[in-house]
């Protein structure tokens, strides 16, 4: 199982990134993913930390296919292709409608934003040449997304799911494609305040539709993101504990691994 890091770099200075990418280099991470957020365009800071390192992946996780079109996204990671060889990973996703419409997008129908955009992806022609495309993942919570990500990518990301909807998930995209599982952890000096920090992360998106329908799907109620997440979906979905507690890290083939205290991600 390969291990890597989802990495909101929006609150770190600029000139302290490349030494965070060179720490997880050290410590042994195999990869590092950035968010897009409404922050720091995740191409240009992917080429920054490419750039700075050595051997560590560096990708998307995830760049908004709202905010450019298949030609740009396209030529933006071919030329990181081109300039660091396979080192660098195209994740890709919908967002959400409320991160959109703030964007001024109109919000299509996912099934058909992604089959237009997967189609413009193979079709667009660039004027240098490289072979192939980057390892391509698509963010996917519910099986019509998986089935697109089995359709069109190299795999899936699976984000706030519980294992048994993970290994479903496993399945569902067949033994040819990649699971990446970013599995939040909260780790503190104290299980309830490992609790509290994840329920503060959590909290972000429990008033988003998508994780809602994903997470009633995975047999939860109301009950448990109406008012906040409940202690049964936090215990769920995070890894929470001490580090004596030896907190584990869980799921299919990579886990992505998120720390900080301004968790984010689209």
């Amino acid at each position: 199982m390969k291990t890597g890091l989802l990495f909101n770099s929006d609150p770190i200075p600029g000139n302290q990134l490349a030494d965070c990418a060179r720490r997880a280099e050290t410590l042994g991470f195999d990869s590092l993913w950035l968010p897009e957020l409404f922050g720091r365009e995740p191409f240009v800071t992917a080429g920054a930390l490419l750039a700075a390192t050595r051997n560590i992946q560096i990708g998307t996780a995830i760049a908004n296919v709202y905010v450019r079109d298949a030609m740009a996204t396209k030529a933006a990671a071919q030329t990181l292709r081109d300039l660091y060889g396979d080192r660098f990973n195209l994740g890709l996703g919908l967002s959400n409608t409320v991160g959109n419409t703030l964007r001024g997008h109109e919000w299509l129908p996912p099934q058909q934003k992604l089959d237009q955009f997967f189609s413009a992806l193979a079709q667009a022609r660039l004027s240098f040449k490289i072979d192939g495309m980057p390892p391509t993942y698509l963010a996917a919570h519910g099986p019509k997304l998986l089935e697109l990500a089995a359709k069109h990518a190299d795999g899936a990301f699976m984000y706030l799911a519980t294992s048994a909807f993970i290994s479903e998930a496993k399945a569902l995209l067949g033994p040819d494609k990649e699971l990446l599982v970013m599995q939040p952890c909260a780790v503190s000096d104290s299980r309830e305040q490992a609790l509290h920090l994840a329920r503060r992360a959590v909290s972000i998106y429990t008033e988003l539709a998508n994780y809602r329908r994903a997470w009633r799907a995975q047999g939860f109620a109301e009950s448990d993101y109406v008012n906040g997440p409940s202690d049964r979906l936090l215990q769920s979905l995070v890894a929470l504990g001490t580090l004596a507690d030896g907190v584990p890290l869980t799921g299919d083939n990579r886990v992505l691994v998120r720390t900080g205290s301004s968790p984010h991600i689209p």
